[in-house]
């Protein structure tokens, strides 16, 4: 039985948005899960075999708002992935991080820049590996935001597919390890429908097996 934290919910990612996802990717004989919006939560829960976040780090970036992932929470969450705890970053939780924070240049490796209006956008499967097993290049069901991120220089990464659009072609999904954690990020997902696409689940699914392998 694996044990997973899933965060959730900020400003412009709502908690029912994402909810969805929980009975799609963890079956309840397989896995115990900790659905929460509260990322100090952590501190109770440090058995966890995988971290899966979709929270942006500023809560609510409409007023001045401090990132959760103060100093106390980073140390207690790189060292659980420094002893093998596996870490999924989708979404809003590669953003607003300044490029010296330790998630940025340890773990993500790589800074949100902005996101243009949101448009059609593609996945674009560039190497085989565990997570894109059995999965070939899609295009959502809705429009989405396409992240810009610019990826740190010398970035220790295994590039496994882009995120197309008519604004261009950006890193979409690209996995790293620390010490003994794995960790994958994943850019795309604003609306349930993508989510919950086919093609989405599948890279969900395979990046939470080959994290906690």
């Amino acid at each position: 039985m694996g044990k997973v934290m899933f965060l959730v919910d900020d400003y412009w990612h709502r908690e029912e948005t994402i909810r969805p996802l929980v009975d799609i990717l963890f079956g309840e004989d397989e896995w115990t899960v900790i659905f929460t919006k509260n990322p100090e939560e952590l501190y109770t829960n440090k058995d966890i075999d995988l971290f899966l976040s979709f929270k942006d780090p500023i809560e609510n970036d409409q007023i001045p708002t401090p990132i959760w992932c103060d100093e106390k929470w980073t140390s207690t969450f790189m060292e659980l992935i420094k002893n093998g705890m596996g870490f999924l970053a989708v979404h809003a939780q590669v953003t607003d991080l300044e490029k010296d924070h330790p998630i940025v240049t340890e773990l993500l490796q790589s800074v949100f820049i902005t996101h243009p209006e949101q448009c059609e956008l593609s996945i674009e499967i560039l190497k085989e590996h565990p997570v894109t097993k059995g999965v070939t290049s899609f295009t959502f069901p809705e429009n989405d935001e396409h992240y810009q991120m610019d990826m740190l220089e010398g970035a220790n990464v295994t590039m496994l597919a882009n995120t197309v659009s008519k604004n261009g072609i950006q890193p979409g999904l690209w996995v790293s390890e620390y010490g003994k954690g794995k960790i994958c990020c994943f850019t795309p997902g604003h609306t349930t429908p993508n989510m919950t696409c086919e093609g989405y689940i599948k890279i969900l699914k395979n990046a939470i097996a080959w994290c906690v392998q």
